[in-house]
């Protein structure tokens, strides 16, 4: 049979493809990654537009269309088009909407300042050391009002010091003289009013705070109007009076400083922190060794078997690490109950999971010849591993040991955010609290040790990739300082054991609601079908003249049909639904109801069914408190009524999903933004040499490496004094971390891109802007966009527990489901954020693959 030809593609034709169907004559071009590019951005783009029923974006996405038609064209005529105008178009939809679904108001950043400045300033008074004080307290009685005659006080006054008063009564608004004597000399105090009940306020003059400071002789004089101290109700009656007191206090400290209870309180927790970080890394890497030999390709491809167990760990340890450790958090707080134990199982499972698939990593990228070579000899795989594998990896795998702890020292501060564990426990409550300067001390604890731990464990990681010892050691010293690095180890492992209450009787016992959790989490609420409520009713007069008998639905009889309390009774039911479960109650005149049994009942096979009972004294009528007409009894069962549907859960977790992927795309943006200019402040190379340059990229790579010390789940509680709670909160607090990790990335790329190019181009006469166009940006953009698209990665995965806190995003309501023990539906939005993880993992990846 001859072929026909193929008819060639015409200008005309392929505009006319691309008109019906986006990107198809691109793919018939050769073009196929613009022409999926194009097909998938127009679709995606208007299910986001009808999604969020914006109907003026339809016109961008319209005129992207138009130009999908127009490119078609020209890629038939042999010319190419340049992509800004569709990348513009594209942004313009997606920013829209985003900068709407997230609630930007940037005015709130300005006008809302004032709320926020207390927690700064905060950050230069911490509670670091005090002094012991000599504290001097002396009380004088006063009774409000004055009565005739006066009984004596009930309280008694001090008689060293001494509060005397010129009347030994007064009234609310009179003014009143005190003298006080015996106290320290030239040491000032305040004045406290104590009310009847003990209630206690301070003493203000015209808005003031009273103050005093006595003589050389201890004495001092202060004239005060009194109080309204006492709440209307409890103001005494005519002819009454009541006994308020003042308190004069003073504080004379001595001695050297000594730490604060909140400077105590803070390293207690800090060490908390890391003994959860230690023992959740050290017990990670015990269960993550021999996973990563089953998730290593090279080592377990030998036949289907292996492969199928290769396939099954990894695909585990992609599931565990897209969860967020906070998720975890929550849901070992169902298990094994709130505390340090949940955060630790929490930070091990995540640890496991991420330390298994870096540790499989390293060993497929080991040289095969060793494991050959062993192979040959008839070795067994136990003695591969031992022999072939473990001689080439364990330099790398302490390296990323050492940077797993770093990052569970991170979350560690944050732990606390869903439990009681670790500092992130402190802050939290006292920023609920508003004492902000205890805060402030939480937080310069966070910065210091992981800023230090940061430092050591980045040395530590490049000595071993330099191959040299981390410490210099003689060799007669080594076995020596050997047992006491295990001694050390111990201590600390036992010590870290005790901090996180390890209670592994719990951890069985609560086994059966882990598993039920987790087969609700492997079904999602995803489908369900409509329901349709059906009800039989009958009357029960109770006593029997209360009301008429009879009436309601013929199905349902009640034998006897009304009765006192008390009287046995017969529900008998015909024509229901057979083997369904329904519900029989009592029902009051209000509509209100109570069951009749709980867990009731089904019926059988015929769709009959029988209940024996007693009339309920709830139903008599007449009685004290009682119903003032007939109740009845009610059957009602629900039916499905329709076709399969995505259930409201479903609906909930795509609104939020779509929310959390934008919060990470504006972080992301903005990050980016204010990143990109100050990272040229850090950049040695750009600063130069002389005092002022140094002085400014020190001061830059200082801020940098501080300010990215801070979670962005602490950030955002910040936040939310500030602008308020919500997605953008959210947005603001990961854009703030964004900037200092964007910004020393960056500044490190702008220290190593190649000089020769910007010599070259110097040598022309170009200026310092033609330099940087022609010499320098051509080498940074591809690193800066990579950068980009990896912060937005992380993003997306911490927008997924932003919410925890009042941030906005799915886990707020993921936090909800699990706390109200819907775990279906939680399960719905666990699967929603490991599909949005492992999409960006690919996507991301694949660009930085084109990019770098």
């Amino acid at each position: 049979m001859e072929e026909r030809p193929v008819p060639a593609l015409t200008p005309q034709r392929a505009a006319l493809y691309s008109l019906f169907i986006p990107g198809s004559s691109q793919f018939l071009s050769g073009r196929r990654i613009r022409a999926v590019a194009l097909l998938v951005g127009i679709v995606l783009l208007l299910a986001l537009v009808a999604w969020w029923q914006t109907p003026v974006l339809y016109l961008p996405v319209a005129a992207l269309w138009l130009w999908n038609v127009w490119d078609g064209y020209r890629l038939a005529q042999g010319r190419e088009s340049r992509l800004t105008l569709p990348l513009l178009l594209g942004a313009l939809v997606v920013y829209t909407i985003a900068l709407g679904v997230v609630d930007v108001r940037f005015g709130r950043l300005f006008s809302d300042w004032r709320r926020v400045q207390p927690y700064v300033t905060a950050l230069a008074n911490p509670e670091l050391f005090t002094y012991p004080t000599e504290d001097r307290i002396g009380v004088g009685p006063i009774q409000v009002p004055c009565i005739d005659p006066l009984p004596p006080p009930d309280r008694e006054a001090t008689s060293d010091p001494q509060v005397i008063f010129s009347a030994p009564c007064a009234d609310v608004g009179d003014t009143i003289t005190i003298v006080g004597r015996g106290f320290f000399p030239d040491v000032q105090g305040e004045l406290r009013w104590l009310n009847p009940i003990g209630d206690i306020q301070r003493v203000t003059r015209e808005g003031q705070q009273v103050v005093f400071t006595p003589d050389a002789s201890g004495t001092f004089t202060e004239t005060i109007r009194v109080p309204q101290a006492v709440p209307v109700p409890q103001r005494p009656g005519p002819g009454e009076t009541q006994t308020h007191a003042v308190r004069a206090i003073q504080q004379r400290p001595f001695g050297s400083p000594v730490m604060t209870e909140t400077l105590a309180l803070v390293l207690e927790k800090m060490g908390e922190t890391i003994a959860l970080a230690f023992l959740s890394t050290v017990l990670g890497v015990i269960f993550a060794v021999p996973l990563s030999f089953f998730a290593a390709r090279n080592l377990m491809d030998a036949n289907v078997v292996t492969r199928a167990v290769y396939y099954v760990v990894r695909t585990a340890l992609n599931i565990i690490r897209s969860i967020e450790t906070l998720m975890w958090a929550i849901i070992f707080a169902v298990w094994v109950g709130l505390g340090p134990f949940a955060g630790t199982l929490a930070l091990w499972l995540h640890t496991v999971a991420a330390l298994g698939k870096l540790y499989s990593e390293a060993i497929e990228s080991i040289d095969p010849g060793p494991i050959e070579a062993i192979r040959a000899t008839g070795a067994r795989w136990p003695q591969v591993v031992i022999y072939a594998v473990l001689p080439q990896i364990m330099p790398t795998f302490t390296s990323f040991t050492v940077y797993r702890w770093d990052i569970n020292v991170r979350l560690s501060t944050v732990i606390g955010l869903v439990s009681d564990a670790g500092i992130g426990f402190l802050v939290v409550q006292w920023i609920r609290l508003n004492r902000f300067s205890s805060m402030a001390t939480a937080l310069i604890a966070i910065i210091l040790v992981v800023a230090s731990l940061d430092y050591f464990s980045g040395w530590v990681r490049q000595r071993i990739i330099e191959g040299g010892p981390t410490v210099q050691r003689r060799s007669g010293l080594r076995t020596i300082a050997r047992a006491v690095m295990v001694i050390v180890f111990i201590a600390a492992f036992i010590w870290s054991w005790r901090i996180a209450r390890i209670d592994l009787i719990e951890l069985v016992r609560g086994a059966p609601d882990g598993l039920r959790i987790a087969q609700s989490f492997t079904v999602p609420d995803m489908f369900d079908r409509p329901q349709q409520r059906t009800t039989l009713s009958r009357p029960l007069p109770v006593p029997c003249e209360s009301g008429e008998t009879g009436g309601g639905d013929a199905n349902l009889t009640l034998t006897p049909p009304c009765g006192p309390p008390g009287t046995p009774l017969l529900i008998e039911a015909t024509g229901l639904p057979p083997n369904q479960l329904v519900s029989v109650r009592w029902q009051f005149e209000d509509e209100a109801f109570l069951r009749i049994r709980s867990n009731c009942c089904t019926t059988d096979a015929d769709g009959n069914l029988q209940l024996e009972t007693t009339i309920s004294p709830l139903m008599e009528v007449g009685r004290e408190g009682g119903l003032e007409e007939a109740g009845a009894v009610v059957i009602t069962w629900e039916e499905v009524a329709g076709s399969l549907r995505f259930s409201d859960s479903f609906h909930t977790v795509v609104d939020l999903s779509i929310e959390t992927l934008l919060m990470a795309l504006l972080a992301t943006t903005f990050g980016s933004l204010f990143a990109i200019p100050l990272s040229f402040f850090a950049a040695r190379n750009i600063m130069g040499n002389s005092p002022l340059g140094r002085g400014v990229y020190y001061a830059f790579r200082t801020l940098f490496n501080i300010t990215r010390s801070i979670e962005p789940l602490i950030l955002v509680l910040i936040a939310g004094v500030w602008v308020g709670l919500g997605p953008f909160a959210g947005m603001l607090a990961l854009a703030l971390n964004n900037i200092p990790n964007l910004g020393k990335l960056f500044s490190e790329s702008i220290e190593e891109i190649d000089t020769g190019p910007v010599d070259a181009v110097r040598a022309t006469g170009a200026n310092s802007m033609q330099t940087l166009v022609y010499a320098i940006a051509p080498q940074l953009v591809p690193r800066f966009l990579a950068f980009i698209l990896y912060q937005w990665d992380i993003n997306i995965r911490m927008s997924t527990v932003i919410g925890f806190v009042g941030g906005g995003g799915i886990g707020r309501q993921f936090q909800l489901w699990v706390s109200t023990n819907q775990y279906s539906a939680a399960g719905m939005a666990t699967w929603a954020i490991v599909a949005m993880v492992w999409s960006m993992d690919y996507l991301s990846a694949r660009a930085r693959e084109e990019m770098v």
